[in-house]
């Protein structure tokens, strides 16, 4: 058995109380630490936290109410959630569409205008600005902002910007370009039937009733029981001397208490198609 030496085993006595001590003491730093009064946030600190918890709180409401189709009380609330917290791109553009669907489209610029500022890569402001741009005639743009949009390779709705700058087209009577544009949209979204419509519409003043078919039959998915839907697809069939199917549809038009608008050029086209078919059975 290996003796140990006597100096040796007092340095070894050391080492483990100093270990020990050590270890109590580190412990004791931690318990302090963790245990420790917090620090004391100051007033501005705390009025910083609160205004945006109210801030959030605001938008989330406001947002509610714009889903449920009352603006005046998400308006309220967009408002309050703007001036408590000026830097959230995603507060003014709520504000600026809750504007835009309250016919208030200076205020609807204003508000968008600040939230692409805030973040210039919110692809939504800009398709929205396009929208309201158009609508107020300033086509120039309304066209810069839409083109934004579509440069957008993660912007998830692309359909919707070429819709858009199909209507921007459209107004400025650059057909063909609308044209293209509309067909884009479709072809991004087979079921987005407004642009179905769009190019019905162009088609039909173009007096190309076949187009103006197929395009209005593409819409009928998403335009059930539409009583102007059935009499366009009737008109563009009656153009077409396609009686029979034309006979369907208008009448399906005659069941649905069309305005006059529709119910006389409707009845009157019905009245030719009987006599026309008793014409041919004579």
């Amino acid at each position: 058995m290996i003796k140990m030496i006597p100096g040796l085993q007092a340095m070894n006595r050391t080492i483990e109380k100093n270990r020990a001590l050590t270890a109590s003491l580190l412990a004791l730093a931690l318990f302090a630490v963790g245990c420790g009064p917090e620090k004391k946030k100051t007033e501005a600190e705390l009025k910083q936290e609160y205004d945006y918890r109210d801030a959030l709180q605001n938008y989330k409401i406001g947002v509610n109410y714009l889903n449920n189709d009352d603006v005046h009380k998400a308006l309220e609330h967009l408002q309050t959630a703007v001036k408590l917290d000026a830097d959230n791109f995603r507060y003014f553009h709520s504000l600026g569409l809750a504007y835009s669907l309250n016919g208030q489209l200076e205020e609807a610029i204003e508000a968008l205008e600040k939230s692409v500022a805030i973040n210039p890569e919110f692809s939504e402001s800009y398709n929205l600005l396009g929208s309201i741009y158009t609508d107020l005639g300033k086509y120039e743009k309304a066209m810069s902002a839409l083109k934004k949009v579509i440069l957008d390779k993660s912007y998830g709705q692309p359909q919707f910007a070429y819709f858009n700058l199909g209507v921007c087209l459209q107004r400025q009577d650059r057909g063909d370009e609308a044209i293209a544009a509309f067909t884009r949209s479709t072809s991004l979204d087979p079921e987005f039937y407004r642009a179905y419509v769009a190019l019905a519409e162009i088609y039909k003043n173009r007096g190309d009733y076949r187009k103006a078919l197929f395009n209005y039959q593409s819409a009928e998915p998403g335009y059930s029981n539409s009583a102007d839907i059935l009499f366009e697809i009737g008109r563009a069939l009656f153009k077409l001397r396609q009686f029979s199917e034309a006979k369907s549809y208008l009448a399906q038009v005659t069941i649905l208490f069309p305005p006059p608008t529709i119910d006389e050029p409707t009845q009157a086209m019905l009245r030719y198609i009987e006599q026309y078919q008793r014409n041919a059975r004579d």
